[in-house]
């Protein structure tokens, strides 16, 4: 079984470098499978289409993730930590494959809309984990969207910094660091580590636009001895788009 899997993931690493190299257009599926040793119909049987072996593998790792968040002793902040690292981990173990799909993306735009739509894959996964574990309240289902969305973007904001020098003790870094900035975006949401998560109730804050803050919001905050995020809804704005603009501003003050 272990010789079938390794054979699986050369003809996937060969197959996506192949078409880095030689240009994702201008090779066909028969030069992939002749390159692989086996049929055209074998092919389109074991990988799908030129773009399904690109991201072949994520099917198995969004598998990986499912059961490991399905595991009763996790909370929230374990559990994106966890799955965030395990996640990227999968990256670190294939090495060529992560840097030829990089290669291979930065020149085909439709790969790179495949890509978002992978990682709006990984974004449901968290969210529907997120919301079986945090608590009930109104503003549960605006929380797991946001923190969901938020840790899938700070992952592949580590993962483009990895791929800019995709060494074995830099990625261990990385690994480590990841687990840390996870923790430090579940606190800014109010989701603490075995502590009752607290959506939104003191961390986060939807104001109305136009809301000043005064001098003794100002200090509030200071004494709290963490910065609150406040999201700003304009008059008759959707709180969960509101949520959704504000993971990409945690995302892009988290970039590496």
């Amino acid at each position: 079984m272990k010789q079938a899997d390794g054979a699986q993931e050369d003809v996937v690493t060969r197959s996506i470098r192949m078409l880095a190299d030689h240009g994702y257009l201008e090779t066909t599926v028969e030069q992939l499978a002749q390159a692989a040793g086996i049929s055209r119909a074998t092919f389109f049987r074991k990988y799908g289409s030129k773009e399904d072996i690109v991201f072949a593998d994520h099917a198995a790792t969004l598998e990986r993730l499912e059961l490991l968040l399905d595991r009763p002793d996790l909370g929230a902040q374990a559990g994106l930590a966890e799955g965030a690292q395990l996640v990227f981990r999968h990256h670190l173990d294939h090495p060529g494959r992560a840097v030829a799909r990089h290669d291979l993306l930065q020149g085909v735009e439709a790969l790179r809309d495949r890509e978002i739509a992978m990682s709006s894959r990984y974004e449901r996964v968290f969210h529907a984990f997120l919301r079986r574990v945090l608590p009930a309240s109104p503003d549960q289902w605006v929380t797991a969207v946001a923190l969901a969305s938020s840790t899938v973007a700070v992952h592949n904001a580590f993962l483009r910094t990895w791929l800019r020098d995709p060494g074995a003790d830099h990625g261990e870094r990385l690994v480590r660091s990841l687990h840390r900035r996870v923790a430090w975006l579940c606190s800014a949401f109010g989701v603490v580590a075995h502590e009752p998560a607290r959506p939104f109730a003191a961390d986060i804050s939807f104001v109305p636009a136009g809301v000043r803050f005064g001098q003794e919001d100002d200090a509030a905050a200071s004494s709290s001895g963490a910065a609150p995020i406040v999201v700003v809804v304009p008059e008759g704005g959707d709180p969960a788009a509101a949520a959704e603009q504000a993971a990409r501003s945690v995302y892009e003050a988290l970039r590496c």
